[in-house]
């Protein structure tokens, strides 16, 4: 939507890829190759896992390539029960050759894998906005100057194997490479990754547009989490949804959801979802 506002002709070839589906399954980002576990349809027992001879063989049979739609993904979540990918004849018949037994073999996927894809791609589109924040491209809501559309068309948008490329050329200012592919972490959050959040949400909080008592009650709230030691996971979730709530209060524009979209993919990655 931001890139028919700014009146883009070109719009990045990745964003019509994930709203369309990619046609070449080898041509899809990182974060698009998921890994399920193969089963065969045993006639008395159900389902049971296949063994495989090397963790090789493994890896190669049960790696997906997801090549569907962005709204394809969405649909294929909300459906009940698991998600299964039938093998072709061919493999079938090389897995049935493998295992020697005449049984069907099927791959089956956790759906969190496909919320992952759907977080990297929000992560993507997020990293864009700020890009346009920093080249000075803010709008009023969703119009834009001739200046700022002028400036958009100098912004580099390259996402390839699950890297995301934003640079600007001319004097719009700064460059910035970002590396992406994130997955949910296990484990305790550590104080250097709540600084760079903090530091982050810090940095954007004078133009988000609040009133100066709400910025200075985001900035309060943003000071209780403790950089210096590591903070208990649903200490960090209070104060975030606290800050989430003082952003909203801001309107939409660029900024904002922006910084409201990135605090909740890091409450995502981090296993604290808002």
């Amino acid at each position: 939507m931001v890139a028919a506002k700014l009146e883009l002709s070109d719009v990045p070839e990745w964003i019509n890829k994930e709203l369309s589906g990619y046609e070449d399954a080898n041509g899809v980002p990182e974060y698009r190759i998921i890994y399920g576990t193969v089963k065969a349809l045993n006639p008395y027992r159900g389902w049971i896992p296949v063994q495989f001879p090397t963790t090789d063989l493994q890896e190669v049979v049960s790696k997906k390539h997801v090549t569907e739609s962005v709204a394809q993904i969405e649909a294929l979540i909300k459906q009940d029960g698991t998600v299964a990918q039938k093998f072709l004849p061919e493999a079938q018949q090389v897995l049935q050759d493998m295992c020697q037994q005449d049984m069907e073999f099927t791959c089956f996927l956790e759906k969190s894998r496909f919320d992952g894809i759907l977080d990297e791609i929000r992560n993507q589109v997020l990293r864009w906005a700020i890009a346009l924040d920093r080249a000075g491209i803010r709008g009023d809501g969703l119009s834009f100057t001739g200046t700022e559309k002028e400036k958009a068309h100098n912004l580099i948008f390259h996402a390839d194997g699950g890297t995301l490329n934003i640079g600007v050329v001319g004097d719009v200012g700064g460059q910035a490479n970002v590396a992406t592919g994130l997955r949910p972490r296990a484990g305790s959050i550590s104080p250097t990754e709540i600084q760079v959040l903090v530091a982050e949400v810090t940095r954007h909080i004078g133009n988000l547009g609040l009133p100066e008592s709400d910025v200075a009650e985001l900035e309060r709230t943003l000071a209780e989490l403790d950089t210096t030691k590591p903070v208990e996971s649903g200490r960090i979730r209070n104060v975030l949804n606290g800050a989430l709530r003082l952003v909203s209060k801001a309107g939409e524009t660029i900024l904002t959801v922006g910084t409201k979209a990135y605090i909740e993919g890091w409450m995502r990655q981090h296993g604290i979802g808002p």
